[in-house]
């Protein structure tokens, strides 16, 4: 049996790759071949020690994506091209790096273009990481642009994976503790929603959604019914301002009559110094594209420029 995605899907696949790993994209000065086992460190960056004095910096692209078929400076435009392969394209004009006296002396070439994201492991995920939040180490900061689980559970205070990072700032180091300096203080959020409601109520269906009782914020799931009386839930955000205890709910889609109670097994009651991850190491730059020129360009003109249009094509086959 063979699997075909469609557009419609290719677009999604690329649209979620662009919402979850903030772009970095530079150039490369080593003549290269690349293929399926290019890594980061195969390539040789242009120096850039001093922005303030070096013409070439890398460039910071946003998580933003917007579906249009008129390119927007700041964010990524998502369209199905000529040949109907899923396409993004950053920004409404190329990037420029107008190259200085420093990047004249240093005498390199131009070969290529790269794109990476940055990639921070962990261990011992003792509550939700979210997108938007800033975690920290000591005076190491970053902000979450996307969250990756791939074992345990912040349930259980064993959550592992991948944090995608952007705008970081120093170095990670192995076996120390992240920080969540975005929380609001003392949020007393939802820890574990008890999968078997206390009362079912009436005209549910899976999939429908409720507030949950005396807090702000907390949202459940139907997770399962027998002919209309729920069985099953499950949480979707936690809010804050709440007390382990049996909560009523309000409907927020569905039919259900509003008789849905739910217990609150347990909370995060921590503030801003609640430790959310242990981490594994420092963030690493995992290479997401390269893309060799054509023909090369030595650098040896002051106000010489290099132009980027970032394009990224997603096909199946």
């Amino acid at each position: 049996m063979s699997v075909y995605c469609p557009n419609e899907s290719e677009k999604e696949a690329l649209k979620a790759i662009l919402l979850q790993q903030a772009i970095v994209i530079g150039l490369y000065k080593n003549q290269i071949i690349p293929d399926g086992n290019t890594v980061f460190a195969t390539l040789e960056e242009l120096p850039a020690t001093d922005p303030a004095t070096y013409g070439y910096i890398r460039k910071y692209l946003s998580t933003l994506v917007k579906e249009s078929a008129t390119p927007t400076a700041g964010m990524w435009t998502m369209t199905v091209n000529s040949s109907g392969k899923a396409s993004a394209v950053y920004g409404a004009a190329a990037l420029d790096w107008v190259f200085l006296a420093p990047d004249v002396a240093a005498g390199n070439t131009v070969y290529g273009v790269f794109g990476y994201s940055l990639v921070l492991p962990f261990t011992t995920g003792l509550q939700p990481i979210k997108v938007g939040d800033v975690v920290r180490q000591g005076a190491v900061c970053a902000e979450v642009a996307g969250v990756n689980v791939t074992g345990g559970s912040w349930a259980a205070g064993d959550a592992a994976g991948n944090l995608y990072l952007k705008n970081q700032s120093g170095i990670f180091v192995a076996g120390a503790s992240l920080v969540g300096i975005s929380r609001a203080t003392a949020t007393s959020e939802i820890k574990v929603l008890t999968a078997a409601p206390v009362v079912g109520g009436t005209a549910y269906a899976v999939g429908d959604l409720f507030a949950i009782g005396t807090g702000t914020g907390g949202v459940g799931r139907v997770t399962a019914v027998n002919g209309g009386i729920v069985t099953g839930v499950e949480l979707v955000t936690g809010g804050k301002d709440y007390t382990v205890a049996t909560q009523a709910t309000a409907k927020i889609s569905g039919s259900g009559d509003n008789a849905l109670t739910v217990a609150v097994a347990s909370l995060y009651t921590a503030g801003p110094a609640v430790v959310v991850a242990t981490i594994a190491g420092d963030s690493s730059k995992k290479l997401l594209f390269v893309e060799s020129l054509t023909t090369p360009i030595p650098i040896i003109t002051l106000g010489q420029k290099v132009s980027y249009n970032p394009t990224l094509t997603l096909s199946t086959g």
